[in-house]
């Protein structure tokens, strides 16, 4: 049994080495042709949707309606395994960029797929470059991008929600723009952070109604972190209430 999950996992992750150098190849090239990225948006959802279809990862989500196609909104999401990112991608129904740590802006194709398409990278390990990188994405939305990010910061490795970081909220202070709470259940049995073992099987999605930010100071960003963990802390509270521990 050992021997075949690994051949799994083994399977599954040359897939994804593959299906990363033909997508990111297409989107780069597709610069050419459409500076705006609406190629290279296309070729974000098909890399995910093709990844998650060859690991067996199946999934269902609850509450789209609750993605604005007329204005702007910041996606917020959990994170507990790198099966977020695939799967985010997938399913949101409009173009958006991503604020993620520069380290995978290194990652051949994918890395290269992100800068050329304006992604932000985040510093971690230097606070001024991390704030000059959020005042990049403010500037961003505020000409209309959407973004997803991960206000935990890296994945749980639990699967538990953990603390939130304080980048986001900045985000929301300075451009107003409202939050949109997606809670993610299931991926960190799929892909337990620092293992590499991949397993197939079905999660579950929930996104929240919009969460409004516009009037805030640098002095409520406490309350606003307050307010979205205990959003999530419900939404993964129902979860468990309909479907139970994922397996």
């Amino acid at each position: 049994m050992e021997i075949l999950k690994r051949l799994y996992t083994y399977t599954c992750w040359l897939f994804i080495g593959v299906d990363t150098a033909f997508w990111g190849t297409i989107s780069l090239a597709s610069i050419v042709v459409s500076p705006g990225g609406k190629v290279a948006h296309f070729c974000m959802r098909s890399w995910s949707k093709s990844i998650l279809a060859f690991c067996g990862i199946r999934y269902d989500v609850e509450g789209l309606e609750h993605i604005s196609r007329d204005h702007v909104q910041i996606f917020a999401s959990n994170h507990q395994s790198f099966f977020d990112v695939w799967l985010l991608s997938a399913f949101i129904p409009v173009k958006f960029g991503w604020t993620a740590k520069k380290e995978l802006f290194w990652i051949p194709f994918m890395g290269w797929h992100m800068k050329l398409n304006g992604y932000i990278a985040i510093d971690r390990g230097n606070r001024k470059r991390a704030m000059e990188s959020m005042k990049e994405a403010a500037e961003k939305i505020r000409k209309g991008n959407p973004i997803a990010i991960f206000p935990e910061g890296t994945r749980s490795r639990t699967g538990e929600l953990q603390d939130f970081k304080k980048g986001l909220f900045y985000l929301c202070i300075e451009t107003g723009v409202p939050v949109i709470p997606i809670y993610i259940h299931g991926t960190y049995q799929r892909l337990k952070p620092d293992t590499g073992f991949i397993s197939p099987g079905r999660v579950q999605v929930k996104v929240g109604e919009e969460m409004p930010t516009s009037g805030y100071t640098r002095d409520d960003i406490d309350q606003i972190m307050t307010d979205l963990h205990k959003r999530l802390e419900d939404m993964r509270n129902e979860m468990l209430k309909t479907h139970g521990e994922a397996e």
